[in-house]
């Protein structure tokens, strides 16, 4: 099976546990058009149905909730609703704030203008607002500033729906819900994590054993005996702030792996790394005291553990 059909079935197995936010009384409907929409998707709904309204504790478990679903779903027609009266903001304003401030994937499906009209035609004044207009108005500038779809008709929030948890869908980020026999087998995994955890054990020893054997290389010198040396003794030439023979090393390796062009064979940085058998000077014919400086076989081995250090850290 190719990876891509394997991570939609994955995607399948995963349901999206989606917090549906409205007023109530002007948008029934609308609401159970969406919880068609979430179900028939093949993911949960869950809302303000579930609490009774106005006092203050309803909103810490409206919070849990919201914090619970994976994706919160706003739908705004004309009314703003019922306002909490310390913040002198309506209930469906304060979730979705707190869902914005979270950090909560989300999404709404505003009712147009032409709707709106339509609807007061049917209905009446109960879908429009007449006490908190500049509320509204508000909370519909906050809205529009994120994803937003608008809608004509109750067809158009299914559509908007549909489309919208199909994308959530493949985000990697949200957990959403598994069917029990969906789930990873923990007691495998846990067999697995443990062989993984040996056989690390293992190659660890293994690597540290042919570190052992292979350490006393450099002048008959550990590794890390080498490089405490260099770094003890301080480069005659400004390499760096506070310059040392290693610190020479790693900024010039690449050069002495090849062959580096220096103007005196006398250079005590050059004769302190021949004297340590890690390079050697190669003079040039007719040039006073112009030479080559290259690594030595041990010197090069020293330099590539030096990088390898640095890769590790």
């Amino acid at each position: 099976m190719c990876p891509g059909k394997q991570d939609h079935l994955k995607m399948k197995d995963k349901k999206l546990q989606v917090f549906v936010s409205s007023t109530y009384l002007d948008l029934k409907e609308e609401r159970q058009a969406a919880v068609e929409a979430i179900l028939s998707s093949g993911n949960i709904p869950a809302g303000m149905e579930l609490f009774s309204a106005g006092d203050e504790s309803q909103m810490t478990v409206i919070e849990r909730w919201i914090d619970e679903s994976d994706v919160y779903l706003l739908i705004l027609g004309g009314r703003y609703g019922s306002v909490e009266k310390k913040s002198g903001k309506s209930y469906t304003h304060l979730e979705y704030e707190y869902a914005l401030n979270k950090g909560k994937p989300l999404f709404a499906v505003v009712i147009s203008e032409a709707a709106l009209e339509n609807k007061i035609k049917m209905v009446g004044s109960l879908v429009i607002e007449r006490e908190n207009q500049s509320g509204l108005n508000d909370f519909r500038s906050l809205v529009l500033g994120n994803l937003v779809k608008f809608w004509e008709d109750k067809k158009d929030i299914k559509l908007a729906i549909h489309e919208t948890l199909a994308d959530f869908n493949y985000r990697k980020g949200l957990i959403g819900w598994i069917r029990g026999d969906n789930a990873v087998n923990t007691g495998l995994l846990a067999e697995e994590i443990a062989r993984l955890t040996n056989e690390n054990a293992t190659l660890r020893n293994k690597l540290s054993g042919l570190e052992s054997k292979n350490d006393i290389s450099y002048a008959n010198l550990s590794y890390k005996e080498m490089k405490s040396l260099l770094e003890s003794n301080a480069a005659k030439e400004d390499v760096s702030g506070e310059a040392n023979l290693f610190k020479y090393i790693t900024l010039y390796g690449g050069q002495m792996a090849m062959s580096r062009h220096i103007k005196s064979y006398k250079d005590p940085d050059c004769l302190m790394l021949v004297e340590l058998k890690l390079a050697k000077i190669k003079r040039l014919s007719g040039n006073g005291y112009e030479c080559n400086f290259i690594f030595t076989k041990v010197g090069h081995n020293f330099y590539l553990r030096s990088l390898l250090e640095e890769l590790d850290e």
